[in-house]
C-alpha cells in the first residue's frame, strides 16, 4: 500500500512529464483501478506492453523525484508543520504561563525559518 502511495504521490508531482500514453496507462491502471488486461483490451494494445508502459512510467517519475526532490521536500514541510501545529496545541493548554509560551514560540519560529529556507 505504501508504494502505490509514493506513486500516486510522485504522479501528482510529475505526471504531466509523462508522454499522454503513459498519462493515459498509468490512470487507468492506479487511478480507475483497472487490470493490466483491461488496459490492455481498451487500448488495444498487449498486457505486457501496458506493463511495460506501466514500469517505464514509474522509473521516470523515481528519476525526477531523485533529480528534483520536491517530493521529499513537501513531505518533509508537511510534518514541520504538523510539528508547529502541535506545539500551537500545547501553547493553548499553557496560556497561564508565559515562560513556557515564549520558549515554545521561538521553537515553531526556529521550524518555520527552516521550512523557508529548504
Amino acid at each position: 500500500m505504501e508504494r502505490i502511495l509514493k506513486i500516486t504521490l510522485l504522479y501528482d508531482f510529475y505526471g504531466e512529464l509523462l508522454t499522454d500514453k503513459q498519462k493515459n496507462i498509468f490512470e487507468l491502471y492506479y487511478h480507475n483501478d483497472l487490470s493490466l488486461a483491461e488496459i490492455a483490451e481498451q487500448l488495444n494494445i498487449s498486457r505486457q506492453g501496458v506493463y511495460d508502459t506501466l514500469k517505464r512510467s514509474e522509473n521516470t517519475l523515481s528519476q525526477y523525484e531523485q533529480t528534483l526532490q520536491l517530493v521529499e521536500r513537501f513531505t518533509a514541510n508537511q510534518q514541520a508543520i504538523n510539528e508547529m501545529i502541535h506545539i500551537m496545541d500545547e501553547v493553548e493548554d499553557k496560556l497561564n504561563s508565559p515562560q513556557v509560551i515564549k520558549s515554545q514560540i521561538k521553537e515553531m519560529r526556529n521550524i518555520a525559518y527552516k521550512i523557508l529556507n529548504e
